[in-house]
């Protein structure tokens, strides 16, 4: 008996350290988890590559192919008549590195898609005027070249030229995705190369506003618990960002910022910092459990007006 109940005890002890070990994996496990959401959530166009994947381009940066949020690089443009212009290039081979070209062929899809510089959901006018490569966008501010191709064996480029009429530079940005098909994904090590296009002057268009980046998804307010939201604009100086209490936001966002609470007016707010290099920044809200929206709200005309935006430019060092 005394055996039996030594070898219980040895059971046992096997069991507690399975155990223990099983705690510590689900403990490192959720912390990484967090890690990776929190690097997702703050979100300032940071994105992990590999800096030996051969396919490259002048603009555009090699992110993901699940990743849904580019960089936002500000790009100078060359004037000519009436328009100005800018080429995008997309090579087999790592960017200011001819000899590093890729063995296997690159076949992929250029897209390019407009969106208002202001972050307002309208589109200005004249979009159609806008071309990549002499082919005109869609009235709904997008223009796509399929069956792109890079050849193997030696360094292949293609050149997209894109054409803007002046009155239109200060008004638009472009987001450009070059992803590669089923069939060259592994070549290019499951990345793709984008980037959104920003082109206004700081003096032409100093403004902050916000827009929920789920709203273009055919889905209604009510069908998530978390939400994107995306501050864009231009201009140095306090961001304020108010919402309903309907709503709660992340507490992985970190920018910097103060929150305030107005409890009378069932309103809390963030103020952060923008600097005139920052021209997007991106953080999550999630419903309130104890508040739930109204089915008058699950449209993101209503639901978007939980969360207003507002912006005070920074003052030159002198002024009054």
């Amino acid at each position: 008996m005394k055996k039996k109940t030594g070898k219980r005890i040895r059971c046992g002890s096997h069991a507690g350290a399975i155990f223990v070990l099983g705690v510590l994996i689900l403990l490192v496990g959720g912390s990484f988890a967090a890690y990776t959401n929190f690097q997702s959530v703050k979100r300032v166009v940071s994105t992990g590559t590999q800096s030996d994947t051969m396919f490259g381009s002048n603009y555009l940066s090699l992110i993901s192919l699940t990743d849904e949020n580019p960089p936002v690089k500000r790009i100078s443009l060359a004037e000519s008549d009436n328009y100005y212009t800018i080429t995008v290039i997309v090579c087999n081979y790592v960017w200011g590195d001819e000899t590093l070209y890729n063995p296997k062929n690159i076949t992929y899809e250029v897209k390019a898609v407009l969106t208002a510089t202001d972050g307002g959901e309208n589109l200005p006018g004249g979009i159609t005027d806008i071309t990549m490569s002499g082919n005109k966008f869609n009235a709904d501010g997008t223009c796509t070249l399929t069956g792109q191709k890079l050849a193997a064996g030696k360094a292949e480029k293609n050149s997209y030229s894109f054409q803007i009429p002046k009155a239109l530079k200060d008004k638009i940005k472009i987001q450009i995705t070059a992803e590669p098909d089923f069939s060259s994904a592994d070549a290019v090590n499951s990345q793709k190369l984008a980037a959104i296009l920003s082109f206004a002057d700081y003096k032409v268009t100093k403004n902050w506003t916000g827009k929920f980046l789920d709203s273009t998804i055919n889905k209604k307010p009510l069908d998530y618990d978390a939400f994107n939201y995306e501050i864009s604009g231009n201009g140095e100086g306090k961001v304020t960002v108010t919402w309903d209490d309907k709503l709660q936001l992340s507490s992985w966002t970190v920018i910097g910022g103060k929150n305030t609470t107005v409890p009378e007016q069932g309103k809390q707010s963030y103020v952060f910092d923008v600097d005139a290099s920052t021209t997007a920044i991106q953080f999550q809200f999630y419903r309130n459990p104890d508040k739930p929206l109204e089915e008058k709200e699950n449209n993101w005309i209503s639901f978007g007006s939980l969360v207003t935006v507002s912006y005070q430019e920074k003052k030159a060092e002198g002024a009054e």
